[in-house]
């Protein structure tokens, strides 16, 4: 061997347990919640479980600091803040509500949002294809549902005419949104529209009872995180009085109410944990465009329909990704 490559291999073998000790920079992930971290548990380990795939493994090279609302949007800056102060890399958000208030909060923190239903509207981005900002993520296409979940109603009960909508009216802007959306869809249908309320779990058997006294066939749900968060009681209600049910997640089925129809949450969460795992390697979120849902879920709990004596067609249940017995 020549001197100078003796010089030179000499050189890296004296280096290599200095390269070999220096520690890869473990990279902070922020997870932020609206609800409890009881409501979001499958979820959260299926955006972690994918990171893991994408080669970030908790302890070795990233860790995650979380932070919860608890159903109360009056929390939302200061659990948004706490997490900022811990100097994430990225923060990964649950509710497009949220993300608003975070992108609010920092201009320079990478965020990306799991769960919204119009992030150009309400400001989280400048447009799908190019963010701009600090911000991208998955968006829910959440307007083009409706009409297939009173289509599904409709088969499940061919003579049905009228149904009514739950939601939540400390959210004006929600109830104001869907009275209109569902409205469109009542009038072209040649149906009537019962408009209802429910800002806390105590309203859920007046808002039902409403319902029957104004002749409702159908309860229509809306993503609501209170709602979200009293599933199990609103259920009750609703099966209470015996009127089938259709919700956009499937979480409300396995509660007990009737079916569900819209997109795939643990679906999203995966395309969440793909979003942080570009930024953490350097990609910028205003270059990432956000991504639409391909992947639908529909869901339907037999029992509850033998409870309630619907027959459910057999068209349903062969496009049904998920059947509860």
């Amino acid at each position: 061997m020549k001197r100078r490559d003796l010089i030179v291999a000499a050189g890296a073998l004296a280096a290599a347990p200095l390269l070999h000790a220096q520690p890869q920079r473990v990279r902070r992930v922020a997870y932020a919640d609206p609800g409890t971290s009881s409501t979001v548990g499958k979820l959260l380990t299926t955006f972690k479980s994918r990171l893991a795939e994408l080669g970030w493994s908790e302890g070795r090279n990233v860790e995650y600091r979380y932070g919860y609302a608890n159903n109360d949007p009056k929390r939302y800056e200061e659990v948004l803040a706490d997490l900022l102060a811990q100097k994430p890399d990225v923060m990964f958000v649950y509710w497009g509500p949220m993300a608003l208030v975070a992108k609010k909060l920092t201009p320079g923190v990478p965020i990306v949002f799991a769960i919204t239903s119009n992030p150009e509207q309400s400001g989280l981005v400048a447009s799908l294809a190019r963010p701009g900002g600090n911000v991208t993520g998955a968006s829910t296409r959440e307007r083009e549902f409706p009409p297939k979940r009173v289509e599904l109603l409709k088969e499940m009960d061919p003579g049905m005419r009228r149904f009514a909508v739950l939601a939540n009216s400390e959210n004006p802007v929600g109830h104001k949104l869907w009275s209109e959306r569902y409205g469109e869809i009542a009038q072209k249908n040649g149906l009537q529209l019962i408009m209802l309320s429910a800002s806390s779990a105590d309203e859920f058997a007046p808002a039902m009872d409403s319902a029957v006294r104004a002749g409702a066939q159908a309860i229509v749900g809306i993503a609501d995180v209170v709602h979200f968060r009293e599933r199990g009681r609103l259920a009750e209600q609703i099966v209470r009085v015996r009127l089938p049910a259709i919700y956009p997640v499937e979480e409300y089925v396995e509660s007990g109410v009737l079916a569900s129809y819209g997109i795939d949450n643990a679906d999203q969460f995966r395309r969440g944990a793909g979003y942080v795992d570009k930024i953490l390697r350097g990609a910028k979120p205003a270059d990432l465009p956000v991504e639409e849902p391909n992947t639908f879920s529909l869901a339907v709990n037999l029992k509850t329909a033998r409870t309630l004596g619907v027959k459910i067609p057999q068209s349903v249940l062969l496009r049904a990704t998920s059947v509860i017995e």
